[in-house]
């Protein structure tokens, strides 16, 4: 049961990654006064507010509810739904560039956290790398926000921290498959 509690608890944590993923992404298409939809924000908030407050309720017992089985098998459907769309074709204006490498960023905190905190639940070792990703993430997405309030005030951005997210851009881009296939890891690790 252990094990197959600790892959059910990582397919959570992959789910709301992707959850993550999505809120980030459109939230800053709406700082940034770029098209987006308001109720898709919504409705991605209150999935991932749906699906975060299973976890700690998981943690103590260690087992879904059918209930929640479906529940989660719901979300993962609407994960897959919304992340169809993720993706747009080229030419992607720079405050687009942003959305993306900043929904990346956060939803791979997101996801590295929760290793940590499964570790931790499951008293088991987690490699050493995750906790040293952590100052990573956290100087990437103050970066992040930084240039979103800069854009928000009208400010220069530095070409250099243009260059950076253009960088980090190519690499979101040139991971699209992967991120794609791995949102089909969460029923097989959750189990439906």
């Amino acid at each position: 049961m252990t094990m197959d509690a600790r892959k059910v608890y990582n397919g959570i944590v992959l789910l709301t990654g992707y959850l993550q993923r999505l809120y980030v992404f459109e939230n800053i298409h709406h700082e940034l006064n770029l098209p987006h939809d308001s109720e898709r924000i919504q409705k991605v908030k209150e999935l991932f507010d749906d699906t975060l407050a299973m976890l700690p309720i998981f943690e103590q017992a260690k087992e879904l509810a059918p209930t929640q089985v479906n529940k989660l098998k719901s979300v993962t459907n609407e994960v897959e739904s919304l992340m169809a769309s993720y993706f747009k074709d080229e030419p992607v204006s720079f405050q687009e560039k942003l959305a993306y490498v900043g929904s990346s960023l956060y939803a791979e905190q997101h996801v590295n956290l929760g290793i940590i905190r499964l570790g931790k639940v499951f008293q088991v070792e987690v490699n050493r790398d995750f906790e040293m990703r952590t100052k990573f993430y956290e100087e990437r997405t103050k970066f992040i926000d930084t240039i979103v309030s800069l854009i928000k005030k009208n400010q220069q951005i530095e070409d250099k921290a243009m260059e950076i997210i253009e960088s980090w851009y190519t690499n979101v881009k040139n991971n699209k498959e992967n991120i794609l296939n791995d949102l089909k890891l969460i029923s097989t690790l959750i189990g439906f």
